[in-house]
């Protein structure tokens, strides 16, 4: 814990929490006002908030902290990746048919660090050594969409079934996350012209493909719209295209004016949007992203390049964006791949 005067007059209080164990931090404190207690927002690893300099010499202080518990009498819990949470399934759900496939696990080989601040793997399914040509996916949060999007599964579904050809994917990781992934042209040049040749220049590759979900959905397009011709296609899902108009509950954001002012761009670019690659789009129908993702199909099919928008009854999460990896990706690789 910690607590102290910032050079602007303004006391802050700091609690440690690297592993997100809280669900929810409010500070337990005597302030001299009467108003309700503050809460902590969590960034980085800590818990934090900004108060005025009370009209006091001291003040105790406490933190009072939330933290979720899975219902004991739930037979389903999903990891989040904020932790476990119970599921309950309402009438009507059932969880894609390719998810109880039995299928080779595929080779995962851990790469040498190609950009700063990104880690990578290459998922490889079973039998394509590395002469094969193949398919590449650029994966943002690759082993989340791995393990929780079930995405390598999906992709020996596909190539077991002849949906599809075997499909290699690269599996990023970006840190800090929520300041590569905004909008970062320092990122997205190094993800064009450094990082993602090096892997093709060891992998043979017929085609690309940029995924993301949320900030990493932004990423990639922005990848793309800054480097032209980077990608065969992009599939983005729940993404983040924040704009003052649809999105103000986020405008304290660290990286909101550079984000925003990327989406400016798309609805006003005409010759650029047009010149994007084949666009797949999925989000939940009931999320906050829904406004801004709607908006932006319906500016992707006016110019022509939106192969596909999906909405399913669902929130924010990798569940809803597994959910939604049929028939989009498919899609898109039938499209990359035609002879």
């Amino acid at each position: 814990m910690h607590a102290g005067t910032r050079g602007d007059g303004r006391l802050e209080f700091r609690l440690p929490d690297p592993d997100r164990r809280y669900t929810r931090v409010r500070l337990d404190a005597g302030l001299g006002t009467a108003g309700a207690r503050p809460e902590l927002a969590w960034a980085d690893g800590v818990w934090s908030v900004e108060v005025a300099l009370p009209p006091l010499h001291r003040v105790e202080y406490g933190f009072e902290v939330t933290t979720t518990v899975v219902d004991p009498a739930s037979p389903t819990q999903v990891d989040t990746g904020f932790g476990h949470r119970s599921v309950l399934e309402l009438p009507g759900y059932e969880s894609p048919a390719w998810t109880a496939r039995e299928v080779p696990p595929g080779t995962t080989t851990a790469l040498a660090a190609l950009v700063p601040g990104v880690t990578a793997a290459l998922w490889s399914p079973e039998g394509v050594d590395e002469t094969t040509p193949a398919p590449l996916l650029v994966v943002h949060d690759g082993p989340d969409y791995a393990s929780r999007g079930e995405l390598s599964r999906y992709l020996s579904v596909l190539a077991a079934d002849g949906a599809a050809p075997p499909t290699r994917a690269l599996l990023l990781t970006a840190d800090p996350r929520e300041e590569l992934y905004a909008a970062s042209e320092d990122y997205a040049a190094a993800l064009v012209t450094d990082l993602v040749p090096s892997v093709t220049r060891r992998w043979p590759t017929s085609a690309t493909i940029a995924v993301g979900a949320s900030l990493g959905a932004l990423a990639a397009l922005h990848a793309q719209w800054r480097h032209p011709g980077a990608f065969d296609a992009l599939l983005l899902q729940s993404g983040s295209f924040f704009s003052p108009e649809t999105d103000g509950q986020e405008s304290a954001f660290a990286r909101w004016g550079e984000v925003t002012a990327f989406v400016a761009e798309l609805h006003t670019d005409d010759r650029a949007v047009a010149a994007l690659p084949p666009v797949a789009t999925t989000c939940g129908s009931h999320e906050e992203n829904v406004v801004n993702n709607r908006r932006l199909a319906d500016r992707l099919r006016a110019a022509g390049v939106l192969l596909s928008h999906t909405e399913l009854p669902d929130l924010h999460n990798f569940t809803c964006w597994r959910d939604g990896l049929d028939p989009a990706l498919r899609d898109l690789l039938a499209t990359v791949t035609v002879a």
